[in-house]
């Protein structure tokens, strides 16, 4: 090592600044306190929220998403970038939890494949109105139950969220 009275000017603000660079660069993130926690993944905000979990996967309505009533019927829609879909026509729009069928309160979930999945009579699904602000037009509620493919097969479950304002 050549002692430092040897080295030229240059060499030894050189030398310093790459002592600088290396003491500042060992510093651990996990030692600095004011290093900010990722913010938790949110599926849209309140008041346009459609998410669900389907057969294990996530889905949030991150592509489209809009609500309908007209008539006392009200279409709910979402698309993912992916490409799923999730579409409830709800007739039951009051407070409470309603039988959702092939006829009565339908539910039915594409896949990004486009295989298609629905509530069946004989085995229905539920939807729970747990707030409906008519003045506001925002309504919310969840819903859960097994879906079935019309070309066959084992059921797929579904349960998920909605928080939407809505138009007329």
């Amino acid at each position: 090592m050549v002692p430092m009275q040897t080295l030229p000017m240059k060499q030894l603000h050189l030398l310093a600044a790459l002592t600088l660079l290396l003491v500042t660069s060992c510093n651990k993130e996990d030692d600095d306190p004011t290093t900010p926690t990722p913010a938790p993944v949110v599926c849209g905000i309140d008041g346009a929220r459609l998410q669900a979990t389907f057969d294990g996967s996530s889905f949030c309505a991150n592509a489209s998403l809009f609500a309908s009533e007209a008539g006392g019927l009200m279409t709910i829609n979402g698309i993912t970038q992916q490409g799923a879909t999730l579409t409830l026509e709800l007739d039951s729009l009051s407070v409470g939890t309603h039988a959702m069928t092939e006829t009565t309160n339908t539910i039915l979930y594409t896949t990004q494949l486009a295989l298609a999945y629905a509530a069946t009579d004989g085995a229905p699904a539920s939807v729970t109105i747990t707030e409906h602000n008519v003045s506001t037009r925002r309504i919310r509620g969840n819903f859960s139950g097994p879906l079935y493919s019309p070309i066959g097969g084992a059921p797929k479950s579904i349960s998920g969220s909605f928080d939407l304002f809505y138009v007329q």
